[in-house]
This record gives C-alpha cells, structure tokens and sequence, in this order.
C-alpha cells in the first residue's frame, strides 16, 4: 500500500550575534531580529483515508462454535442441488440452520455480476464456497455471507474475500478439537456420507458429489475441530435422525 506523504513546514529562524541587544559603535542598539511564527505541520492522513479505500475487514473467529459435524452439514444444506424435506430438517440442527443464509448459488450469482468478465464458471465459483463453508463454519461464514451480499463493488468484494482467508488462517492456528485420529475421522466421513445419502432419497448422487468434493476439508475439520463426543455420537448414529441428536458445537 503506498504510504501517504507527510508535508512539514520548517521555520525560519533570523540568528542574532553574540552581542545582540548591547550597545553598538555609536550608542545605538541593534534591533532584535523578530521572531518568525510558529506554523504546525499538517496532520498526516491515515493510508486508507488518504487513498480513499476503507479499512480491511476482520472476522472475529471467536464467534466460531462449530465442530466438524457443523461444518459438514453446512456445506450440504446450503447446496440448491439438495432439496429433500427429510434430510434438509436433519442438517438444519447439526449446521446450526445455515440455511437461514443465501445458499451458495445464490452467493456466485451476486458474485458473477460485480466480477464481470473476470468471473470464474459457476460451478467453480459453488466449489469455492462449498470448501469456504468447512474451512471457518457457518457462524464465521455467515459473516462473509452478509459482506459479499452487501458488496456494492468489486474492491468490497475482495475486501470480503480476504476477511475469509484471514479468518481460515487464524482457525487452522487456533485448534479447538480433540485432536481426533486420522483414521477415526475417515470412518466418521464414510459412515455421515452413507447416512446422508440414504436420507437423501434419488439425490443421493448430488450429496454424494458434493461431499466427495470437501472430503480432505471435513478430514482437516474433524482433526483440527471436531469433538471426541460428537464424533463418538455420530459414529453410533444409524440414521440422519439420531445424527441430528449428536452435540456439534464447541462449548
């Protein structure tokens, strides 16, 4: 960012001799040099104001309550490709109802018209959001929800952009899990992707794409997020119904 420049005034001072104010040859005095004025610097602008540019947006990722069952059904429920009754009103209580916010479809469309011709393809654009979701969970990405649907422009566009990538770095960081195994986390993806599956009905397929596509996101989630007690409740769930029983909140 380039740095505003800062304008001081300097002040000119008028030097007098060592024997100023005595008596010159003749009897006379010498007059005193008057002092110049003091003039203040202007204040120097903040870089922001200065370039007329607001300042950047920060999440606050300790609104964050989601473990990995959230964000996993997060990313599902809010897909317009998923529409069963059944299994909507299973995900809503484990996503902490993501599906009160602009599903990801709805996002890219807004997104398409202030990108312009730099827009990615739609499905590109779904992809990107559904892996958003799993990263910082749907409290965080609700946030980022209401910045990209209030962006007027594209530089508010992207000043939402990099909160959310801000927020995905400070998470990664800030691990609040039980440090769960990696192999216990792939049998809770393989045993929530069947149970979705099945409550799906004849859209089994588009859950099953979609999950498939934020597998390594919801193994990332479960080791560095997810709860021993959810997990062990999910595992021993045998239907989207008992699944949506299980704690997914970090407390």
């Amino acid at each position: 960012m380039r740095t505003a420049a800062i304008l001081v005034s300097i002040s000119l001072a008028l030097a007098c001799g060592a024997d100023a104010g005595k008596a010159a040859p003749g009897g006379e005095k010498k007059a005193e040099a008057p002092k110049a004025p003091d003039v203040k610097a202007p204040a120097a602008k903040a870089p922001e104001a200065a370039e007329g540019k607001p300042a950047p947006l920060h999440l606050d990722i300790s609104h964050d309550k989601s473990g990995v069952l959230a964000r996993a059904a997060s990313t599902l429920e809010t897909s317009e490709a998923v529409t069963s009754p059944a299994l909507k009103e299973h995900l809503a209580e484990l996503s902490h109802h993501a599906e009160k916010g602009p599903s990801n479809e709805a996002l890219c469309a807004h997104m398409a018209k202030l990108m312009a011709d730099k827009a990615p393809p739609a499905i590109d654009c779904i992809h990107a959001l559904e892996h958003q979701r799993v990263h910082v969970g749907p409290e965080i990405f609700a946030e980022v929800a209401q910045c990209v649907t209030e962006a007027q422009t594209l530089d508010a566009l992207l000043r939402c952009e990099d909160a959310e990538k801000e927020a995905e770095r400070e998470l990664h960081v800030k691990k609040r899990g039980s440090g769960v195994e990696p192999e216990t986390c792939t049998k809770l993806f393989t045993h929530f992707e069947k149970l979705a599956m099945a409550d799906a009905g004849d859209q089994a397929k588009a859950v099953e794409e979609i999950l498939e596509e934020v597998r390594a996101d919801i193994l990332e989630a479960c080791a560095e997020q997810g709860t021993r007690a959810e997990v062990d409740c999910a595992l021993s769930a045998k239907d989207m119904k008992e699944l949506g029983a299980c704690q997914s909140s970090l407390m």
